[in-house]
């Protein structure tokens, strides 16, 4: 993790710009200690109650000022503007590239708040989570829009979850690989030849005329129309919902294709439903 300022032994008033943090400092009981979020941190259902201090990647320095936080938590690199922009202490917290790098995070969280046991418990059960194979799948390659066109590589955390459920990911180098549009997107899948696609799109209700473009390629998926649609930050996120939300998505793998509906986006789930059952 990187981290600026003298940080606090036990911080009491914290902001998370970080939505995947968010959610596992609620799961663990520090929802509390969480006097700020970004505009994304809306699970759980409980942390919409807090204010916001900005969206994902800008700040409201006016609504910062008036929590008097004692710690920030971002997301790195995504917010790497913000590192020295936020004037307290700050933990950013690297992109994990595998499951094991979010456990890994995880129960650096939990020791940062004093929480050691109860984030090692959760972190745990996360991790158990993706250990039971869901589907058989080759050639699975997953993509989002977020103003572009960003394609998960082999070394993703979204890569690494797919593969614990049993779908075996195109060998893409890197993390994540950003085109401005579709058209750019095109040639990419067409070099990889995907057999299965996981489009996620621009929105929670996703409509699957949105994922047409993927058609115009010639990948054994665009020619076959083998993508599964899900809702918007279905996948783009490694939170303690992730793994909860791999089961819709690997029920469609299965069938080759699909719109997978009720996820953690779209149902916004609070501390007591049972959502959230596997890690009570």
């Amino acid at each position: 993790m990187l981290v600026r300022g003298e940080l606090p032994n036990r911080p009491t008033r914290i902001v998370s710009m970080n939505p995947s943090a968010t959610e596992f400092l609620f799961l663990i009981g520090a929802g509390h200690l969480v006097v700020g979020v970004d505009s994304w941190s809306y699970r759980p259902r409980e942390a919409l109650r807090k204010p916001r201090v900005g969206s994902f990647t800008t700040l409201n320095h006016g609504a910062l000022k008036t929590l008097e936080p004692d710690l920030a938590i971002l997301y790195y690199p995504v917010q790497r503007q913000l590192v020295d922009a936020l004037g307290v202490p700050v933990v950013a917290v690297p992109t994990p590239t595998s499951i094991d790098g979010a456990v890994a995070a995880f129960r650096a969280l939990g020791r940062l708040v004093d929480m050691d046991e109860e984030a090692d418990r959760v972190a745990g059960i996360y991790r158990d989570l993706f250990r039971e194979p869901r589907v058989d799948a080759d050639g699975v390659l997953a993509a989002f829009w977020l103003g572009g066109v960003d394609i998960a590589g082999k070394m993703s955390f979204t890569a690494d979850a797919l593969e614990a459920v049993g779908a075996r990911y195109v060998d893409l180098k890197g993390i994540f690989v950003f085109r401005r549009d579709e058209e750019e997107a095109l040639p990419l899948l067409d070099s990889v030849d995907p057999a299965l696609m996981v489009y996620e799109a621009k929105t929670k209700a996703p409509d699957p005329r949105e994922a047409e473009w993927i058609r115009r390629g010639k990948c054994r998926a665009c020619r076959e129309g083998a993508v599964v649609v899900t809702p918007n930050d279905t996948l783009a996120h490694y939170g303690p919902s992730l793994p909860l939300d791999m089961g819709p998505v690997a029920d469609a793998l299965g069938k080759g294709g699909g719109v997978v509906g009720g996820t953690s986006s779209v149902l916004i789930p609070g501390l007591g439903d049972g959502f959230y059952r596997a890690y009570r």
